[in-house]
């Protein structure tokens, strides 16, 4: 059915609306110029007659209230019948929307006073979901938003803050801070027994919060062990979990132990303690019934010798293999390849298969086929991609014998273990218990190790029977010195951009360093602007400065003075950046000393010990900050490297400045002084000077 204006009042009213025809579920109008359909969704079901001294006019209004159309000129004795017509076709088509509408109602508005109602931190995930549901229901009734409230209005004056993840996150925000401050002083007498000390106000908070995806930045001397510990012990007291839900992950077997015994003294012994290989080795087992065999070459440092002997032996035989060899060694250099040696002392060199090995590791940990690598050198804008190229067409055949060998032997290695872990995981063939997931050290997590983690927390279940992990990370981006074994520190810096529902509390009291330790140490980390910004705090306060700059040819007349002071048992650690820094009189030293606990180590190796005492020795130019070798294949394989200067080298620094809990030494010559002496000097940082740089001679 179709009403039109007159041929005059068509004339008249030119550019407006001058007919309006029903359609199937909607309304059409026409003009001079052309054609509008309205959907029956996009209106608001009602129509305004105006009289006009002539003709009158029909004034609809879309559902949103945002626009109004008008059709002119209209017989004035049809309009009013003609809108009572459009209308109940409108009727007809709202009812059984609305009906449906009326039947999810009650459901959607139950689902919010469940959520509204509940007396625990609300997850991203669970605000998220509500608000699915919400949308699902209504979008099933056929309805428009504006539509469905302009039948149900008071309803709709509850539904619409949820219908919208933005619109309604200052309540759940709210709401959660409410929670955390009535879980804080709910607990309060539980804080303050847990561990010897009472934890403080950060503690609490990290170990109370419960987002889907939680990071803690654990500084330097911050208690992270402790948080880890009381966290699993309140979920356990709080009966949130059985210890047997819960999972905590160490990087390495000593870190794995030492958690292992303190949950079992604090918690409980039930709560499962694993490295991400013992954890790949119980996935897979599970799965396939048997243990998995792990390469004696992962293994036994003398079957990896004899095996990249044998193999190297074998390849150099081959004309085209020897040749590739020969024409790398004349324009780069090898590691332990020396040209003067036989071939057999060559194949046996310890360098030399320390080298080999580190990329097979490393080419196992990418998993990326030749020329995805060979692309990604290309892609790279590397100045030593020709390189690369020759180094990956040295180590490939390297990888895929070993590759050949694992598969001969039916063995797997560790990097093998957790991809196929992973792959169990996420096909559902292992469906975990876990409800709990925890990483200690997250800043030294690998991209495949990170994968396992995400499939555990990833696992599709039915929501009936249980939510998914909830996953709580503690390290600090400020640490990061691992690139070299796989580690990747973006992990932990774009955390938030990675998991979304997430949440980063930072533990701001260091125990361990005084307040003059921590005013050097800190300033000079966060001169990376890459590396999350943060306050660290020291307990201990004091005035005088307690980082020295000192000549290296006075560090023996440095101890002197220091025992001299120190009668009592004193900690003192020597750190170098490698092993060649260790002093030739160093067990002269803890003879003449008893009183000290004199050690020397590298300064990756110090990472979580501390000592009264710490002197870095030779922080000079070549030396500390270390230049980057890493200008082959490795340095494709391994993380991306960072736009900041010496990035990881500056990490590094601030491990070593921060094991001391009393005073740092930088040791350096004064004529090779390092850029980072450099800096602490030159930016007038709160360092006691006693080296007075010279210009090395020429």
């Amino acid at each position: 059915m179709r009403l039109t204006a007159g041929w005059l009042a068509q004339w008249l009213v030119q550019g407006d609306f001058c007919s309006i025809e029903l359609g199937e579920n909607c309304l059409i109008l026409d003009s001079y110029t052309g054609t509008e359909e309205i959907p029956f969704d996009d209106w608001d079901g009602a129509i305004t007659v105006h009289r006009g001294v002539v003709w009158g006019s029909l004034e609809i209004t879309s559902s949103d209230q945002e626009y109004c159309w008008t059709v002119h000129g209209l017989p004035w004795e049809q309009c009013k019948q003609f809108a009572g017509f459009l209308l109940d076709a409108y009727r007809n088509w709202a009812q059984g929307r609305v009906e449906k509408l009326d039947l999810a109602l009650p459901e959607m508005l139950n689902r919010i006073d469940d959520f509204v109602g509940q007396s625990i931190y609300l997850r991203h995930s669970e605000h998220h979901e509500l608000t699915q549901f919400l949308e699902q229901s209504l979008s099933s009734t056929g309805l428009t938003y504006e539509l469905a409230a302009s039948f149900r209005p008071m309803a709709f004056e509850k539904l619409d803050p949820w219908l919208d993840d933005e619109a309604n996150a200052d309540w759940v925000a709210n709401s959660n801070k409410q929670w955390l401050h009535n879980q804080s002083e709910k607990w309060s007498s539980w804080f303050d027994s847990f561990e010897s000390s009472p934890l403080n106000e950060s503690q609490r908070e990290s170990v109370l919060i419960n987002q889907d995806h939680n990071l803690v930045l654990a500084g330097a001397g911050t208690g992270k062990t402790s948080v880890l510990v009381a966290r699993a012990g309140y979920l356990v007291a709080n009966q949130q979990a059985q210890p047997e839900e819960i999972l905590m992950l160490a990087f390495g077997r000593k870190a794995a132990e030492e958690m292992a015994e303190r949950l079992g003294q604090k918690v409980s012994d039930r709560i499962k303690v694993a490295t991400f290989h013992s954890l790949g080795t119980q996935i897979i087992k599970a799965v396939e019934g048997e243990v998995p065999n792990v390469t004696p070459l992962a293994l036994d440092d003398k079957a990896r010798a004899d095996w990249i002997a044998e193999l190297l032996t074998e390849q150099w035989q081959h004309d085209a293999s020897a040749k590739r060899w020969q024409k790398h060694l004349t324009q780069w250099r090898i590691p332990g390849f020396k040209a003067d040696n036989s071939m057999e002392k060559q194949a046996r060199s310890e360098q030399l298969a320390a080298w080999v090995w580190r990329h097979i590791e490393l080419l196992g940990q990418r998993g990326a086929s030749k020329s995805d690598l060979s692309k990604a050198i290309e892609e790279s804008g590397s100045h030593s991609t020709a390189r690369m190229k020759s180094e990956l067409a040295l180590l490939w055949p390297c990888y895929r014998a070993y590759q050949q060998h694992l598969k001969n032997n039916k063995q797997i290695d560790f990097n093998s273990m957790i991809q196929k872990a992973t792959e169990y995981v996420g096909k559902g063939k292992f469906v975990p218990e876990w409800r709990f997931i925890m990483v200690d050290e997250y800043q030294d997590i690998s991209p495949h190790r990170l994968a396992l983690i995400e499939a555990l927390c990833n696992v599709d279940r039915e929501q009936s029977e249980r939510e998914r992990p909830t996953l709580f990370a503690v390290g600090d981006d400020w640490q990061a010195i691992y690139r070299f074994a796989g580690a990747d520190v973006n992990l932990t810096t774009g955390f938030e951009q990675r998991f979304g529902a997430s949440h980063v509390t930072q533990l701001n009291t260091t125990y361990r360093f005084n307040n003059m330790i921590g005013e050097v140490a800190n300033r000079f980390i966060q001169q990376n602007p890459q590396q999350l910004q943060k306050d660290l705090s020291s307990f201990k306060k004091q005035k005088r400065k307690a980082v020295t700059l000192l000549c290296q040819d006075l560090l023996e007349q440095e101890l002197v003075q220091l025992a001299s002071k120190n009668s009592e048992q004193t900690s003192v650690l020597l750190l170098g950046r490698n092993n060649n820094q260790s002093p030739e009189k160093l067990k002269a030293w803890q003879k003449q000393w008893p009183q000290f606990d004199l050690k020397f180590m590298t300064c990756h190796a110090s990472k979580g010990r501390e000592a009264d005492y710490v002197f870095i020795l030779d922080v000079n130019r070549g030396v500390f900050p270390a230049p980057d070798r890493e200008t082959g294949l490795a340095a494709c394989l391994q993380a991306r490297n960072e736009a900041f200067a010496d990035a990881e080298e500056r990490r590094l620094f601030y491990v070593a400045l921060t094991r001391a809990r009393k005073h740092v030494w930088v040791c350096a010559e004064p004529e090779k002084t390092s850029p980072f002496v450099n800096e602490l000097i030159d930016e007038k940082y709160s360092v006691f000077n006693k080296i007075k740089r010279v210009k090395a001679a020429k």
